[in-house]
């Protein structure tokens, strides 16, 4: 059995992975999901490794949508690292930000309606949370997540990415089919350029952990296999 540390996106917390969890320790693993700061990508790539520096034995790093630049920064060089898993994440490689190539794909209407406070924070209206973030989950549920998101710096867009822990460690990829924060076509891009053995899960939304647990724990597990 293996350690399996979930990271968590922008605009969320760790209570994304809560319908995962149970099935991961359920299957004899023992589990960490991580609560960002979200006040940088600096400071939430030190939270992430501080916590897998900490992990003893072989350990499997997920990451969701913005936990993916997370986890491709901070496991690069981690002896510890057993594979990782971007569940309908961004996978920068060096040098690149994570919007390097969105210009590429199609346009996303949910771009239109992030908002930004004085403060530099991001976040997405509440009704616009569940229907561009979460538009397939249970609307309690959904109405939830959307109350409790986790403003994050508007900066990290701009982030430059180090060396690439996907480079280093094999990696799986869940693709949501029908994903409007980060779309599907660029996550499968991004998948193929890494190499990642790749499941799309067809028409689920960005928050596919949480409107298809079953098929994300899937992933984790093979990965952890």
């Amino acid at each position: 059995m293996v350690n399996i540390l979930l990271v968590h996106g922008a605009i969320a917390d760790g209570s994304s992975w809560e319908r995962v969890i149970p099935q991961l320790q359920d299957a004899g693993h023992y589990v960490v999901a991580i609560q960002q700061p979200l006040s940088s990508i600096p400071d939430d790539v030190t939270k992430v490794r501080q916590a897998l520096d900490q992990l003893r034995g072989p350990t499997v790093v997920v990451g969701h949508s913005f936990g993916g630049c997370v986890i491709t920064n901070a496991a690069h060089g981690a002896p510890n690292v057993k594979s990782l898993v971007y569940v309908a994440a961004f996978a920068p490689d060096e040098g690149e930000t994570v919007v390097e190539h969105a210009p590429q794909f199609p346009p996303l209407e949910s771009t239109k309606h992030f908002l930004v406070d004085a403060q530099g924070r991001l976040t997405l209206p509440q009704d616009d949370f569940v229907r561009y973030f979460a538009d397939d989950v249970d609307p309690v549920r959904a109405r939830v997540m959307a109350a409790v998101q986790g403003p994050s710096d508007a900066a990290r867009f701009q982030f430059v990415s180090g060396p690439p822990a996907w480079r280093e460690f094999p990696s799986w990829f869940v693709v949501a089919g029908n994903d409007q924060i980060i779309g599907a076509p660029l996550e499968q891009w991004l998948a193929e350029r890494m190499g990642a053995k790749t499941t799309t899960v067809a028409g689920a939304s960005h928050a596919v952990m949480v409107s298809n647990p079953d098929a994300v724990t899937t992933v984790i597990l093979e990965a952890a296999g």
